[in-house]
């Protein structure tokens, strides 16, 4: 089971020296459980793709604090996406996720719900370290009767584009215009609100902000679809964690589309942490984009359970000497369900450091679970400390996962390792539980659930990590049955 083919190592003039003795490389690629099926890089079912962006963005376009302010921005998304196309598995980014779902239905405006139905779904996702600091976004914009803001210190600003410092504003599509794909572009065409957060020089903020985005969900022929978005802003030397977790109200469908940018000043710092949580019909498609000044810390913590089809493209850029960023990322895949992650960060500059860890578990039989992660140390990231590795667990006959991982490295004074792993349980591991009297289903049980426990224990916030855990054990069903149950019910 553990046997994998097909990835990328792309090493020039990696230095004899380096830790383990070189650069370690092990291939990605696919893996088919007995009896699985081939990942196929042809094309998706036919649909047209060009009306498909002609009528949705009529029928998703609102007014909203943020459209109304930039219709610079807007227009110009507008008149890119004349000249864009939803991808389809021809396209190299799209090979193993199939968006012809999405493309398939029809959008509509989001059902909304009563204020007594939100009330419950905010009392219902608690962060006691957020109290005061908790922004709710409902179907892409900012709702002021469920938002509490009440321990932001003065100087710093959270909330929604509404009073947002006007160079924030300014900033508003920077790097998603740069570096997103047709999706984000639909967003900045679309969006009618951000969440921002900017954070003065020197400023630390104690508190964690927390984005709690709701999207109501409708079981009628159209799927509600939203644009949400959020701008981070940190000045030289500042520090914050933003929380950005995502829900529905309702078991219907529904389509978000989400953007969110951030710009770390020299010496910044943010912790950003990332959970998806989303009803199973739902589709999930995300951008995170990070540019990185000298010094400045970035660390990403994902961990994502819900949705039909879900996709975060996470691109970062380091642009200063001594950078750090550290990326964890678990996902969990069921029946019918569909995670892809594709992540981009680049090096440029000496004595950068990068640390990549990603964890999948795929336990449906039509699940399948995609990492095409590139990690580019060019020329000038001379003294580079790079690691990535993906491990992925296959629970079902005919599951699949599409592992790509790619290390390319020009740089020759370097430090990087590069591994892949696809696989069951291995027998060692359960021969360990074993020896000990633990049965043998008990045992399987144990390591199956504990698999992405790792990521989500990065999580600092309890009831955040608590929901992931229970989110974890709802999925697993009865792969995870015997595993004792935590004071929450988790």
């Amino acid at each position: 089971m553990a046997a994998h083919t097909g990835g990328n190592a792309l090493v020039s003039g990696v230095r004899a020296g380096c830790r383990r003795g070189a650069a370690r490389r092990s291939a990605g690629g696919v893996r088919r459980a007995p009896g699985g099926r081939a990942t196929a890089a042809g094309g998706a079912p036919s649909v047209s793709k060009d009306a498909w962006l002609a009528e949705t963005i009529p029928t998703i376009t609102g007014d909203g604090a943020l459209s109304n302010g930039h219709s610079g921005a807007r227009a110009a998304a507008l008149e890119a996406l004349r000249s864009l196309r939803v991808p389809t598995t021809r396209d190299e980014a799209y090979r193993f996720t199939d968006v012809s779902p999405i493309v398939q239905r029809q959008m509509s405006v989001p059902p909304g719900a009563d204020a007594a139905v939100l009330a419950d779904a905010v009392a219902a996702r608690p962060m006691e370290a957020a109290r005061g600091s908790t922004v709710v976004v409902v179907d892409g914009v900012v709702d002021a009767n469920l938002t509490d803001l009440s321990s932001i210190p003065e100087g710093v600003y959270v909330g929604g584009a509404e009073g947002a410092p006007e160079d924030a504003l300014a900033r508003v599509g920077e790097l998603s215009n740069e570096m997103g794909g047709p999706f984000a572009t639909l967003n900045t065409a679309t969006a009618r609100d951000a969440v921002f957060l900017v954070v003065p020089e020197g400023v630390v903020l104690e508190q964690p902000v927390h984005v709690l985005y709701l999207s109501t969900t409708s079981t009628d022929e159209g799927t509600p679809a939203t644009s949400p978005r959020a701008l981070a802003v940190l000045g030289a030397g500042a520090s914050a964690e933003l929380v950005e977790e995502f829900a529905t109200v309702g078991d219907g469908a529904h389509l978000t589309t989400q953007v969110t940018e951030a710009h770390l000043a020299p010496r910044a710092t943010l912790h950003h942490r990332y959970v998806e949580l989303q009803a199973a019909p739902s589709f999930h498609l995300k951008l995170t984009a990070v540019h990185q000044a000298e010094e400045s810390v970035y660390e990403h913590t994902e961990v994502r359970i819900g949705g039909q089809i879900s996709r975060q493209d996470l691109l970062i850029r380091q642009l200063g000497e001594a950078t750090n960023t550290k990326m964890r990322h678990f996902v969990l895949t069921g029946e019918q369900q569909l995670h892809d992650l594709h992540s981009q960060l680049v090096l440029d500059f000496p004595r950068g450091e990068a640390d990549q860890v990603h964890k999948c578990i795929v336990h449906g039989a039509t699940g399948r679970g995609v990492f095409n992660g590139n990690v580019q140390v060019n020329r000038g990231a001379q003294q580079t400390d790079a690691g990535q590795l993906t491990r992925n667990l296959l629970l079902a006959p005919k599951a699949t996962v599409n592992a790509l991982p790619n290390l390319q490295i020009v740089a020759d004074d370097v430090a990087c390792t590069h591994g892949c792993a696809i696989s069951d349980l291995e027998d060692e591991q359960l021969f360990y539980f074993r020896a000990r009297g633990i049965d043998e289903d008990v045992a399987r049980q144990a390591l199956v659930y504990s698999f992405g426990l790792e990521v989500v224990a990065e999580i600092r916030q309890e009831e955040l990590r608590k929901r992931c855990e229970a989110a974890v054990r709802a999925s697993l069903g009865a792969l995870a049955a015997a595993v004792p149950a935590g004071e929450d019910g988790a």
